[in-house]
């Protein structure tokens, strides 16, 4: 387990490290004529499929049953899988934001409804639930997309008629696993971001602190999503 797992973790950072330099590529290609757009879509594209690849190899890892050497290769097939369970979320993302938008663009209509039928002279504590209700549905959103490119990965395209996917990704179990892993070893290290000690003078010595505090969170947090998607690889 440990040794599946620092080695899952090792090459989700050397994967998201590629893509994140893509990513800073296409951010410095200036498109100011059609050759500089046509490099650009050629980026995206590369970073699609680099993507679905990087995230299909660790969830055949963690599914196990084959030689490392040959996950490259089958992760190839399984890379459409990863593509339609990272659109499940980013539709209900959509869906979730654009809720919150209207929400909030109704805000005083609810305040109002709420102080004249209910006498509710305080409504803070009702819209933070209804945040809480939204942040909880992408969140869901999360996992069921996990869940789907998880077990089409696995099984192919056939998997999307077996509802156990859907069973899974709102399994309470898997979403109080993923929510702790995510808890632990993301948000947590990320709340350290700006943090400095304050003996710390303002030359190369900080420079190299905030290198290392930074690529500890980095690996810290590729942990957790290898955590993750261990979580999403295994059947409950």
């Amino acid at each position: 387990m440990t040794s599946r797992l620092m080695a899952i973790t090792g090459w989700l950072s050397a994967g998201h490290a590629l893509l994140f330099g893509l990513f800073w590529l296409l951010l410095s290609i200036p498109e100011s004529n059609v050759a500089m757009l046509v490099a650009s879509a050629l980026l995206v594209v590369t970073m699609a499929l680099l993507f679905g690849w990087v995230e299909a190899v660790a969830v055949l890892a963690w599914r196990g049953g084959w030689p490392a050497r040959e996950l490259p290769r089958r992760a190839i097939r399984a890379t459409p899988g990863v593509w339609l369970g990272a659109a499940l979320f980013v539709v209900v993302s959509y869906l979730v934001t654009h809720a919150g938008v209207w929400w909030r663009g109704h805000q005083g209509e609810t305040d109002a409804w709420l102080m004249l039928h209910l006498g509710w002279a305080n409504t803070g504590t009702f819209h933070a639930g209804v945040r809480g209700l939204l942040a909880f549905v992408r969140f869901a959103g999360l996992s069921l997309a996990l869940s789907l490119a998880s077990a089409i990965v696995a099984a192919g395209f056939r998997a999307i008629r077996d509802v156990r996917w859907v069973c899974d990704g709102i399994r309470p179990l898997r979403l109080l696993m993923i929510a702790a892993i995510l808890l632990l070893f993301v948000w947590l290290p990320w709340r350290g971001v700006n943090w400095r000690p304050t003996w710390l003078t303002p030359n190369w010595e900080e420079a190299v602190f905030v290198a290392l505090k930074l690529g500890v969170i980095y690996l810290i947090a590729n942990v957790g999503w290898a955590l993750v998607l261990g979580a999403a690889a295994k059947r409950q």
